[in-house]
């Protein structure tokens, strides 16, 4: 018999320590990885966040650190590129002629006669809103893209100086190639045609547009992509606003995007434009340099871009525009106080109706003291997630007499709100998180009862086809549908 291990056996049996301690070490790191991430969100995320915002990421990184973690660094701060932050630092300087030129219309400045009640409405929005409120404006409402896109050409076709153009998504397709061919031949005739496309939301159709550079077309892409540690952003940052400015008289803003209503498969839009002209037209005129300033770092500024406004309605508007580069939620603290002074009636028609806390309490509170609360929703989204966590709130709302009706033929894209039948919302600006503290969106705040009647037809049209849901019905649904809807609401904070 040998007394002493075999040296093979003893060299095996070295490496399997050496190997066994590594592991060791390795899991210890590990696990104290983990702790580190679960307390640095601890002392990080709650700060300056909705108290639900800040469960909701608190609760991911603790049970996944490593995962949420990361998923956090890359959407849980808004935040933005050194670059572009120095852009943002700069535009309230760059845009100080252009505010100026705004503020002396004083002809246009309005200090709309409402009731008592919603004074404090006005009031509000004259402080968020950087803009002031403007009377002499008329609106046109547009409600297909035909429609649209035959107004369009006509005022391409009268543009004397300059076109600017802002869309999320932009596409050359069958439904838009007459537009950029009008603004081509725009562009050799000497107009200045330039044109802003989120590089996120037309990234498929982004080829085609640059292409316009080689036409006279001035090109900018907003939030563009960049591994550069200087110029890198939170990559789901967007500009949603949809806008077209033309000679700073005419104006379009609304849902829409220039792009075919069925460009997606199985699913086909529905959406509305307004055509503006008057004095806030400056307003869009002004959204728009800001954003081609931080974009392209030029200032667009002067009377050929600005010129003294002249009556075209009796709308009283007042533009507001929210963002990284304009911190304040000025569309989310309207739509509150909106919600809060209303005593008749409430009605929303949004396609993606995730609310935040406060919201969800305004509105039920508004019903509960018997207001009419509408909501106009789109039966199916072309997001799944988000259609199970706004489908969570069904039965809460149903319950307290909240008015739910789906459109079943088409995606409501349509985003607008109307208050007491006089006071209407109108904008790019969804009803979720996103829009209230993430994207760059633009909203019109309407006092004149000649736009709260013009919605009242469309909403009268979108009733006809809608099915009004009941809560009866809802309760039917099977319980692995709710439990998929209340899961899918935990991520609403995020999404």
């Amino acid at each position: 018999m040998c007394l002493w291990p075999h040296p093979v056996a003893a060299s095996v049996n070295d490496m399997l320590e050496l190997l066994d301690l590594q592991h060791t070490n390795w899991a210890a790191t590990y696990v104290l990885v983990e702790w580190m991430i679960r307390l640095s969100a601890l002392m990080i995320i709650p700060l300056r966040r909705p108290p639900s915002a800040a469960t909701a990421w608190l609760l991911l990184i603790f049970f996944q650190p490593l995962l949420g973690g990361t998923f956090y660094l890359f959407v849980g701060r808004p935040r933005v590129s050194r670059a572009r932050q120095h852009k943002i630092d700069t535009l309230e300087k760059a845009l100080a002629p252009n505010l100026k030129h705004l503020q002396q219309q004083q002809a246009w400045h309005s200090r709309t006669v409402l009731p008592d009640r919603l004074q404090p409405v006005a009031q509000l929005a004259r402080y968020w809103s950087v803009f002031p409120e403007f009377g002499g404006n008329s609106v046109q409402l547009l409600e297909t893209v035909p429609a649209f896109r035959t107004q369009l050409l006509k005022d391409i076709a009268s543009a004397q100086h300059s076109i600017h153009i802002l869309f999320y998504i932009a596409a050359r397709d069958t439904a838009t190639e007459p537009i950029f061919a009008a603004l081509i031949q725009s562009a050799q005739r000497g107009i200045e045609v330039r044109l802003i496309v989120d590089d996120f939301g037309s990234r498929e159709f982004m080829k085609p547009l640059l292409a316009l550079e080689a036409h006279g077309i001035r090109v900018a892409r907003a939030f563009p992509r960049s591994k550069l540690p200087h110029k890198a952003a939170r990559f789901d940052l967007r500009n949603h606003r949809k806008l077209i400015i033309i000679d700073g008289v005419s104006g379009y803003a609304g849902s829409m995007n220039l792009i075919r209503p069925d460009n997606q498969p199985n699913i086909v839009y529905e959406d509305i434009m307004l055509r503006l002209q008057g004095p806030v037209v400056l307003e869009l005129q002004t959204v728009f340099a800001g954003d081609w300033y931080i974009e392209r770092n030029v200032m667009l500024t002067g009377n050929q871009y600005f010129p003294v406004p002249v009556a075209a309605g009796k709308e009283v508007c007042i533009g507001l525009p929210s963002g990284p580069e304009y911190p304040d939620p000025v569309q989310q603290q309207l739509l509150l106080s909106l919600i809060h002074v209303s005593i008749d009636s409430i009605r929303i028609v949004t396609p993606y109706f995730v609310p935040d806390e406060p919201t969800l309490i305004a509105l039920k509170t508004a019903a509960q003291r018997g207001v009419e609360v509408e909501l106009i929703l789109s039966e199916r989204l072309d997001q799944q997630l988000v259609q199970w966590a706004q489908e969570s709130y069904y039965a809460e709302l149903l319950e307290i007499g909240v008015i739910i009706r789906r459109y079943p033929t088409f995606f409501l894209h349509t985003k607008f709100a109307l208050f007491d039948e006089s006071i209407s919302l109108i904008g790019s600006a969804n009803l979720d998180v996103r829009s209230s503290l993430i994207n760059a969106e633009l909203g019109l705040l309407f006092y004149a009862p000649g736009t709260a009647d013009m919605l009242r037809r469309l909403l009268e049209r979108y009733r006809e086809t809608a099915m009004t849901l009941d809560i009866e019905t809802w309760a039917q649904q099977s319980r692995m549908a709710t439990l998929r809807q209340n899961i899918a609401r935990l991520t609403t904070p995020l999404l």
